[in-house]
């Protein structure tokens, strides 16, 4: 055999091998997401209250994200999901700005099993306001409910010098893991907030906080350096929570974009 010859079949014995191999690569898994914003009935332990504006634009933005993604992507206003078969095969459950008290028993269940199976959670600010905390001694109408996020609404800010809501606040990145800030400045002014005050959940101090604002000028009550978005673990499941996400405008800000696209690939796993 001619080393001509034997250099061309060698070559396409390479050619041959590197094609299976990348076939064999299995391509990144559809990301599927369900957002919801529905929010539930009032009750004395936890209020309805509508970011009605925030919500609207929050399902126009998630939807673009979606398409520009690829995501496997639904969103409602109802609960009718969350059954053992509706939460199957969703990867990430997005609770966007709800209240009230969301679920029945029966849709509890449900959703305990899916994060204890691993699903993974993103919430945005009015999240941690339904099946909200009764009282000043932090017991909660849904213990796991609680336990997810680390905390519970307690109260809306406080009158500072620029009132109580809209100012900016300058939010840094503490936690410089690449997944965190590698796509974000370090420092950013997010444009209009509204920050909680807080009852704490016991596991709070297990939090992986991310990012923290510089509110002290405006909330003198608060550290200065209030967290405002963590992350962890919870009972098997993923949990990534931001208190940002008050204000319709909040949505069209590219780096919280950037913040929740962040939430969404870590809660998935990614």
């Amino acid at each position: 055999m001619s080393d001509a010859l034997r250099i061309k079949l060698m070559t396409r014995f390479i050619v041959s091998s590197l094609a299976i191999i990348v076939l064999a690569i299995p391509s990144e898994a559809t990301l599927r997401i369900h957002r919801t914003d529905k929010l539930g009935p009032s009750s004395p332990t936890s209020p309805q209250f509508d970011h009605t504006e925030a919500r609207a634009e929050a399902k126009i933005v998630f939807a673009e994200l979606a398409e520009e993604h690829g995501w496997d992507f639904s969103q409602s206003s109802d609960s009718a999901l969350f059954t053992d078969e509706g939460l199957k095969d969703i990867d990430v459950v997005i609770l966007d700005n709800n209240s009230g008290i969301l679920f029945n028993e029966a849709e509890k269940r449900a959703f305990e099993k899916w994060v204890r199976n691993g699903g993974g959670v993103v919430g945005i600010h009015g999240a941690t306001h339904a099946h909200k905390g009764v009282d000043e001694n932090n017991q909660a109408e849904w213990p796991f409910w609680y336990g997810l996020w680390g905390v519970l609404h307690k109260s809306g800010p406080k009158e500072g010098p620029q009132g109580r809501r809209g100012y900016a606040d300058q939010v840094m990145s503490v936690n410089t893991s690449e997944r965190w800030s590698a796509n974000r400045p370090t420092i950013w002014e997010f444009e209009m907030v509204e920050w909680y005050f807080w009852n704490y959940h016991s596991n709070y101090s297990d939090k992986e906080i991310i990012s923290v604002a510089d509110v002290q000028t405006n909330q003198p009550q608060l550290p200065q350096y209030y967290p405002v978005t963590w992350s962890h673990e919870y009972e098997g499941g993923k949990v990534w929570y931001t208190n940002m996400g008050h204000y319709a405008e909040n949505f069209r800000q590219k780096e919280f974009i950037q913040h929740l696209l962040d939430g969404i690939h870590w809660a998935a796993g990614r």
